[in-house]
């Protein structure tokens, strides 16, 4: 067993279910779409997700911030700073997410400040950068999952508004003949990585608190928390070590 806290990022309910049952994932962020009193009983294992743009619908996401609130959930994410007061209005305690793009100790200490109970690192750092940040508060970083590209408001499938089905199957291609994933939510719209971020294997090399494994289009996510729970070395194609170990040119 690995020496680091396992969570996992879902998108389906489907994968919702597997790892709220699963032993070895210690906390599930959960968009608020999948969130509810059917959840109730594991709330101390959730973290809520609102959504990345707020622009357009703020006032009802705070009131169902407020009601989930109520039902017994106590941690969810900010994707922004923008999000911070918002979630501590609505008596949550905050965890920050990757789009804070904490990449230094100047910028953890601070959102330490702000009140953020724990932080995931930019995914743009390296490995020794990673170890050698001041960690004011918990800290893990991205382990696995397709990354996020880029961020639309509008569907580049449909050309228009997000059609909010997270699996719809649909996919861009790029100049060398890859496959990009498009991920919909309510008013967003992800392009995701043609190559899937593992580390497993390796995890023994980072410094923090707890890692993210990013499930997006997985039907079937036990075999991946395995591999990460035992620090399973796996072969496999179209993987990709993210920028941990080349940084940013």
């Amino acid at each position: 067993m690995i020496g680091i806290e396992l969570r996992a990022w879902v998108y389906t309910a489907e994968q919702l279910e597997q790892a709220l049952g699963c032993e070895d994932i210690a906390a599930v962020y959960v968009p608020i779409r999948l969130a509810g009193e059917p959840l109730c009983e594991y709330a101390e294992k959730v973290i809520l997700l609102p959504p990345e743009y707020l622009a357009d619908c703020e006032d009802r996401v705070e009131r169902e911030l407020a009601e989930l609130r109520e039902d017994g959930f106590t941690r969810a994410l900010a994707h922004t700073v923008g999000h911070i007061e918002l979630l501590q209005r609505c008596g949550y305690n905050v965890c920050g997410g990757n789009r804070l793009n904490c990449t230094n100790s100047v910028t953890a200490r601070f959102l330490a400040e702000c009140g953020l109970c724990d932080i995931i690192l930019s995914p743009e750092l390296t490995v020794r950068r990673i170890n050698s940040i001041e960690k004011p508060v918990k800290t893990g970083f991205i382990a696995y999952g397709r990354l996020p590209l880029m961020l639309n408001r509008r569907c580049p499938i449909k050309d228009g508004k997000p059609c909010g089905k997270p699996n719809c199957g649909e996919s861009l291609t790029d100049r060398k003949g890859n496959k990009l994933r498009v991920i919909c939510s309510d008013n967003t719209v992800e392009i995701l990585n043609s190559d899937v971020l593992m580390l497993n294997g390796r995890m023994n090399e980072f410094r923090t608190d707890f890692a993210v494994l990013r499930f997006t289009d997985e039907t079937d996510i036990l075999p991946t928390v395995a591999l990460y729970a035992s620090d399973t070395a796996s072969e496999k194609e179209n993987i990709t070590r993210g920028l941990y170990y080349r940084g940013v040119k």
